[in-house]
Order: structure tokens, then C-alpha cells, then sequence
């Protein structure tokens, strides 16, 4: 959010018509009733078109949002946070009668990565820093230290795991089996890109000795969504139009945090790539689901308007078989929207039967270069 105030500055608005207010520090303890923060606001400007009003941590102030609707209608422009410990960001829309546009933040894209490396961190080459962002991931934190400080980087991805795990699941949702829910979590990081069910979530504990109903995981794995510490893709069924009931598939926020809680194998490459591109897609589009085609599974459809886009992802193509299963998916959609082979080679051709060969550095860093996949 600072970064966000900072930016605003930047572009011309003075000083005098921005108000930024961290309700967690302790120098805005003045600030404890909703009429105080409408109060500290207008101390410092007329709320008014062309005013903007960032509030940090709203949820310690009781009834905030009778504060913020009233600096709505007043024509500034408003922006909240709130621990997601102590509110959801469903409810916050909700205090807020609908009246609000949520946006999402994700850790750093490999692009935003490079951007953090080129301003902190020692000089290395592209390569170098996707083997970092393949170990470490897309944290600020981590990218802030990163060639300098590895040393401090498992600490930082398990105590941001823990932050999250316990305040903003176990104790928010006052979960009663803790063991279960980790499992549950462990078994998702596990099985990233892989097709899952509550029923063989089921299974597999139960074949662990750790009995379970079917209710209770559907739920454990809602809170998990809930404190964004994975993503669901659904399975979208081509001829049928609309979205199977069964069977999605999960994806870690952040890779490094996976990597850390289960640790990094190389058998894990499909999953980890697959991983990426699909936080890559949420940055891009807002949305990514699997595509089911004609008996085919096509990794990833992302929907913007009449904008749609199809993603396979594999970490090579230069096996013949595996070109043709990767590439067969894609043909078998029929229509003429983009098309795409992401993967690890430096494959010679770039375009196959109109389908795009994209190596996954040059797929992340387009945007830097101006296209847009």
C-alpha cells in the first residue's frame, strides 16, 4: 500500500490531497473509533474528487466502514487493507454493501522478481535468477535478499508459512485438529497440478492410519483457499460448456513456501513449472482453469471477455511422443484463439501448426519487452 501511495505521489498529486493512515502502528493509537478517522482525515484535507485516502490494517478501527462509505460519497478515492486473520476480503466487500472493487496481490511475478534483483540484489544472469525463483519464489522479501542473504531465506518462507497458517487459519477458523489440517496442506503442496478430489485426499489419510470425513476436508481445504495460500483451477468441459464437479486442481501461491514446508525434488519440475505459469496467468488475466477437450486436457484456459487463451506447460518437448500428447491437446480445441507450449527447452521451432513454442523465461519476461501473452 505504500508502495501504491508512493506511486500515486509520484504521478503529480500533491501531498496535500493524499492521507495514508497505518492502523497497526502505534503513533495512530489516536485513531480508535470511526468518527476519529474521519476526524484524522479531514485535519489534513477536504475529502473531495481528486483526494485519496489509503487506510492500512482497517479492521482495528470498530465500524470502519461507516467511515470509509461517507469518504466514498464525498468523491475520494479510497483504499483499504485488512488482516486476513481477522476478516476476509468477502467480508470487507460485504461491510461495504458491494460498493468496492477488490484487487488482488500476488508474490512477484519472475518479471516483478527480476525488477526487485536489478534494484537489490548482486548482478547475475537471467538463468541464475529463475534457478532462485524456481528454489526460493516470488516473496518481496525474498528477492530483497536474494544472493546475499540465502542464509536467511528458509526462515523467512517457513515463519511467513507459520503467520498465515496459524493466525489467519487455525486461529481465525478456531480449527480443532491442527494435524489434520496440516496434512491436508502437505498433501496439496505435494500433488501440485495433479488432478484431486476430497475423496482421494480421503484415501490417501485414511491409508496413513488418519481417519477423516469427506465434509471435513472440503472444508479444511476452503480455509486454506481462504488465506490465499493456494489457488483452485476447475476443470471447464469443452462440449458440455460448463465446469466439472470433480477432480480440480491446486496450486501453491508461492512456490518457495511450498518448496520449504516439503522440500524440492527433481521429480517435482512438472508440477513447480506448471505451478508458475499458472500464478503467471492469475497476474495476467485473473483467472486460469483447466480446459477437458475431447477425452484431452489442456492445462490452462484463461478467459477475458471474448479474449481466450490456451496454455500447455511441460518441461520438454523434444521428445517426440511427449510434442505430439502436449501439442495433440491444443488441436483438438476448435477455434482460433491463441496457443501456447510453454516449457524449459530452447526449442529451434517457435511455431507449430500456429501453435506458439514459448521458452518459459522468455514467457515470463514479455511483458518487459512489451508483448503479452
Amino acid at each position: 500500500m505504500e508502495m501504491f501511495r508512493d506511486e500515486v505521489a509520484s504521478s503529480g498529486v500533491p501531498p496535500e490531497k493524499i492521507f495514508y493512515a497505518n492502523l497497526d502502528d502505534e503513533t495512530e493509537k489516536a485513531i480508535e473509533t470511526s468518527p476519529q478517522l474521519m476526524e484524522a482525515v479531514k485535519s489534513h484535507m477536504r475529502p473531495e474528487k481528486g483526494t485519496y485516502v489509503f487506510i492500512d490494517e482497517v479492521q482495528n478501527v470498530p465500524e470502519w466502514e461507516r467511515a470509509i462509505e461517507s469518504l466514498r460519497i464525498s468523491g475520494a478515492d479510497v483504499y483499504v487493507t485488512g488482516s486476513n486473520s481477522k476478516m476476509l476480503s468477502s467480508e470487507i466487500a460485504t461491510r461495504l454493501s458491494g460498493r468496492c472493487i477488490e484487487i488482488p496481490v500476488y508474490p512477484l511475478t519472475f518479471g516483478e522478481y527480476l525488477l526487485f534483483r536489478e534494484t537489490y540484489g548482486p548482478e547475475a544472469g537471467v538463468e541464475s535468477k529463475f534457478d532462485e525463483y524456481v528454489r526460493y519464489g516470488g516473496l518481496p522479501a525474498i528477492a530483497v535478499m536474494a544472493g546475499e542473504r540465502r542464509d536467511l531465506a528458509s526462515m523467512v518462507l517457513s515463519g511467513t508459512y507459520a503467520t498465515v497458517y496459524e493466525k489467519d487459519v487455525i486461529e481465525r477458523s478456531e480449527v480443532r485438529n491442527a494435524a489434520l489440517l496440516s496434512n491436508v496442506s502437505r498433501f496439496l503442496m505435494k500433488n501440485i497440478g495433479d488432478r484431486t478430489s476430497v475423496k482421494n485426499i480421503v484415501g490417501y489419510l485414511g491409508s496413513k492410519g488418519i481417519k477423516t470425513s469427506a465434509e471435513t476436508v472440503d472444508g479444511y481445504i476452503g480455509l486454506l483457499e481462504s488465506a490465499f495460500l493456494f489457488y483452485r483451477a476447475k476443470r471447464f468441459d469443452a462440449e458440455a460448456k460448463e465446469y466439472l464437479r470433480t477432480s480440480d486442481k491446486y496450486y501453491a501461491s508461492d512456490i518457495g513456501v511450498r518448496n520449504e514446508r516439503i522440500g524440492l525434488r527433481d521429480g517435482d519440475m512438472d508440477g513447480i513449472l506448471e505451478n508458475i505459469v499458472f500464478m503467471e496467468l492469475m497476474h495476467r488475466h485473473g483467472n486460469a482453469s483447466v480446459l477437458s477437450v475431447g477425452g484431452r486436457e489442456v492445462d490452462f484456459m484463461s478467459v477475458d471477455g471474448d479474449d481466450i487463451r490456451y496454455f500447455q506447460v511441460a518441461v520438454s518437448i523434444a521428445d517426440a511422443k511427449t510434442r505430439e500428447r502436449e501439442l495433440g491437446a491444443l488441436r483438438a480445441i476448435r477455434d482460433n484463439h491463441p496457443k501456447t507450449v510453454v516449457t524449459l527447452d530452447r526449442y529451434p521451432v517457435k511455431n507449430i501448426d500456429g501453435i506458439r513454442i514459448a521458452n518459459v523465461i522468455d514467457f515470463l519476461t514479455e511483458r518487459r519487452r512489451g508483448r503479452v501473452s
